[in-house]
């Protein structure tokens, strides 16, 4: 009697448990459809003619003391003036926490609730924005596991289309042109244009894009082709931080208009960027 009660024991312990790691399976198994459901979202824009312009803007720290807010919002009133319709932001939406050491010290909004509510305060929302996620907004997600840009989308009504990476194409009557958006990590180079040399020199066969416009760095530049690919680094609207002047790095504050042309396979594009200085 003694050795089946043990056994029955052993039996429905052992069944409770894997009924917890199914459990626990399902729940991994919906955070992967959930990603994939923000991956997939259909990231095609149809254009009406075969000229199209949209504006760039990256690493925005909202929540940082740094932040430079006005700038922002006369960059979104200038892409309005012009005509652009809409923005793509390569990531760094807000400051994050715990990035680096002594961060916490250069904030003026501590927490995401504090972040992600400064952020639906002064987001501008008179261009459409479309963004990815950086290793700043991420942090929010390593240290609590926090769906940081579903929030930011549900703030500011802007649209999250994935983490640190994210790839769109323009349809329109004769023309196709693919918008690459990355978030990278690491520090900048002394070399401007090493760093995005680097990593178009990465990118997998077939996976070049007709423009890849980069976040994380705080620079602007602008490379018409660098193994085929036009090139655009971000710039920034924080303005330079106690860290930033410690290891010696410029904010270039700005963002970029971008003009593209396609005529019989031939394709132009203007780039012009709009600073903000000190």
């Amino acid at each position: 009697m003694k050795g089946r009660t043990l056994e029955s024991f052993e039996q429905a312990h052992g069944g409770l448990k894997i009924k917890a790691l199914q459990r626990q399976v399902e729940a991994e198994r919906k955070k992967v459809e959930a990603l994939a459901d923000v991956q997939n979202k259909a990231s095609v824009i149809k254009v009406p003619g075969n000229t199209f312009r949209f504006g760039v803007v990256g690493d925005t720290h909202i929540g940082s003391l740094y932040a430079n807010r006005g700038a922002l919002s006369a960059f979104y009133d200038y892409m309005e003036s012009q005509g652009v319709m809409i923005a793509f932001h390569t990531g760094d939406v807000l400051d994050g926490h715990k990035v680096y050491k002594g961060q916490e010290f250069e904030l003026r909004d501590l927490g995401l609730d504090a972040q992600a509510s400064r952020l639906g305060s002064v987001a501008p929302k008179n261009v459409k924005t479309v963004f990815i996620t950086g290793n700043h907004d991420q942090s929010f997600k390593s240290l609590a596991g926090a769906p940081v840009g579903k929030i930011i989308e549900v703030e500011t009504g802007w649209e999250f289309y994935g983490e640190e990476q994210a790839t769109f194409t323009f349809h329109g009557p004769e023309v196709e042109f693919s918008l690459m958006m990355i978030h990278p990590g690491g520090g900048s180079a002394y070399a401007l244009s090493y760093k995005p040399q680097k990593i178009v020199d990465a990118l997998e066969g077939g996976t070049k894009p007709d423009m890849l416009a980069i976040g994380h760095f705080h620079k602007a530049e602008f490379m018409p082709s660098y193994r085929n690919v036009a090139v655009l680094q971000a710039g920034t609207f924080q303005n330079q931080t106690p860290f930033m002047a410690r290891q010696g790095l410029a904010a270039n504050v700005g963002g970029w208009i971008v003009e593209v042309s396609v005529s019989e396979g031939v394709k132009t594009i203007k780039a012009e960027f709009v600073a903000f200085y000190a």
